[in-house]
């Protein structure tokens, strides 16, 4: 106490206290920090919620510090624990997709409705001419006219090495490049503070604004840090004030990152929370009009496409309808359609195969309503075996025999009535030489021959009659085979006897008329096998019907037999497995 004599001697009631303070709180209040320390979890529970309210409420400081750690830790959860987060979002996916594309084609349709408004009038053409001289693209120029201003991109910049920080865009497809335009800015900064600062003792000379036709970069500097920010049009004060304002904040809230910064910009990611605050815009006062407005002429121009769409549509529906009727002319007797196509605008090209005896394509197209006109008609003849067919070219012959009378009422017609013996001949010539008919023989059977005994069997006129009988039997005979076979069956055999017979009375009558006959045996096949195969066959069928004919006593002189190979039947839809026979006749020099 001697080497203080100022100092003041603490009385006995004080120290009584200090030691009844060290009894009840402990030395150095450890008993009232380990209480403290025990329930320091309900005491905080209890005041953490309002304590962060009133904090929230001076103002958003806490937000904007939280809002990079609550990334962070998100970032950090989704990395470790990626399928559970999959599981928690799932149910939130389709919605989230659904709203992200209708918020994109709504998007999407403004802009388009706004680039067709302003592309369709005079003020449109004058944009587009103002944006070619200007030499930007016509959306920025239009984007320049409908905004006062717009900050289109904001860059944090490291001011002593250049790097860039951290930037922000209004659209990530139109933003520059960032590193480019921070080296860019160095550059030029270097070379004002060094070109215009003659004096060392002065000020360095650094860029606030750097103007161009249709944008300007505002640089706002810190002591570490430059924002930079890319605005179109005239930015008002206040704007270029909460630059300054956000760039002094970003200093204060990364003291510490920036005092350590060694080139890694991770650190200032979270700082794109405060660089988007700086994005922010003003529309014309008539471009906030014509918001309202509707845009007639994009309507109008939409409701034309929509309009020819449908023409067009329509039309290739009538089209299409037209070509599925006039291909039903197929399901006329002897009418075989091979090709139905459209050729143009209304043009529609018909390729058929058509019996003589079929209904005329134009009188058929006359019945269904449709205009000749249009239709480019390619028609190819055939023979066709159809029933109707048959019937119709025996009612054309039978015409000219009023004396005859038939019943159709039958299965096979009944013929009954008399005639002559030439004529007689004559008719049964013509119902044998019917492609297709097998029961002329029925027929003829039904109609009386008149002066049937005084006839002359040397009469040519009534030779050359039973000649053309003979020979119609013998061409319209056919002799099937089972598929892939060139052996004859009973059936067969026994028709080719029928068959030689035939033919001997034909030729003992050619020789009678002096001409010079021969059979031609063809054989056929269908298109199952190879064509070498199917070649091969049919001329074995032709082969084995000759070699049977000769056995049954005719003169192999008189048969010459040939393979046709594949032979299709338009008519069954299948190829002939069959031998066919023609008669060919020639009279003698």
């Amino acid at each position: 106490m001697a080497d203080c004599p100022n100092s003041k001697v603490p009385s006995k009631d004080e120290v009584a206290m200090q030691q009844l303070r060290e009894l009840i709180l402990g030395k150095n209040q450890e008993f009232v920090k380990q209480v403290i320390q025990d329930n320091a979890r309900e005491m905080v529970s209890e005041v953490v919620i309002e304590a962060i309210h009133d904090r929230q409420n001076r103002n958003d400081d806490f937000s904007k510090m939280l809002t990079p750690v609550v990334q962070k830790s998100v970032e950090t959860s989704v990395n470790q624990q990626s399928e559970q987060f999959v599981g928690y979002l799932y149910p939130l996916v389709g919605r989230l997709v659904r709203k992200s594309v209708t918020s994109f084609l709504s998007e999407f349709l403004e802009k388009t409705n706004v680039l067709i408004e302003n592309s369709l009038t005079f003020k449109g053409i004058k944009w587009r001419f103002k944006a070619w001289q200007s030499g930007v693209s016509f959306s920025q120029y239009v984007a320049s006219q409908t905004f006062i201003f717009k900050v289109e991109q904001v860059l944090l910049i490291h001011r002593e090495t250049g790097i860039l920080l951290n930037s922000v865009a209004q659209s990530v497809h139109e933003s520059a490049d960032g590193d480019l335009v921070s080296a860019m800015l160095t550059a030029i900064n270097d070379f004002v503070s060094d070109s215009f600062n003659p004096q060392q003792e002065s000020p360095e000379q650094n860029l606030e604004v750097i103007k161009t036709e249709d944008f300007s970069l505002v640089i706002k500097r810190g002591p570490k840090l430059l924002l930079v920010a890319a605005v179109t049009g005239n930015i008002p004060q206040d704007i270029s004030t909460k630059f300054q304002i956000t760039n002094e904040y970003i200093h204060k809230l990364y003291a510490k990152e920036i005092a350590n910064f060694n080139g890694d910009t991770m650190v200032f990611e979270p700082a794109t929370q405060q660089l988007q605050d700086c994005l922010v815009a003003k529309m014309h006062p008539e471009a906030l009009k014509k918001k309202n407005k509707k845009p007639i002429m994009a309507i109008g121009l939409v409701i034309i496409l929509l309009v020819g769409f449908g023409f067009l549509g329509f039309h290739n529906y009538q089209q299409n309808q037209l070509v599925a009727r006039i291909a039903q002319i197929g399901q006329q007797p002897g009418i075989v359609t091979r090709k139905v196509e459209r050729t143009g605008w209304q043009d529609i090209a018909l390729s058929i195969l058509r019996d003589p005896d079929a209904i005329e394509v134009e009188k058929w197209l006359t019945e269904q309503s449709i205009d000749a006109s249009k239709i480019l008609l390619l028609e190819k003849q055939y023979l066709s075996l159809e029933a109707s067919l048959i019937k119709t070219r025996l009612k054309t012959i039978l015409a000219k025999y009023p004396q005859i009378e038939v019943d159709w009422q039958q299965k096979i017609p009944v013929l009954t009535g008399s005639l002559p013996n030439v004529q007689r001949l004559a008719l049964a010539t013509k119902i044998h030489a019917i492609p297709g008919l097998t029961y002329a023989e029925e027929l003829i059977s039904g109609i009386k021959a008149e002066e049937l005994a005084t006839i002359n069997k040397d009469n040519p006129e009534i030779l050359m009659a039973l000649f053309e009988i003979n020979k119609a039997n013998i061409d319209s005979t056919q002799v099937e085979f089972e598929k892939g076979q060139s052996a004859l069956n009973e059936k067969a055999k026994d028709q080719l006897r029928t068959f030689a017979s035939y033919l001997r009375t034909t030729i003992e009558l050619s020789k009678k008329l002096g001409l010079n006959v021969g059979l031609i045996i063809m054989g056929a096949s269908d298109s199952s096998g190879s064509i070498n195969y199917n070649k091969s066959l049919s001329q074995k069928r032709a082969l084995i019907v000759r070699q049977f004919l000769v056995e049954e006593g005719i003169e192999g002189q008189y048969l010459n037999a040939i393979g046709l190979g594949v032979v299709e039947n338009a008519a069954s839809g299948s190829g002939l497995r069959k031998v066919i026979f023609n008669i060919i006749n020639f009279k003698n020099d």
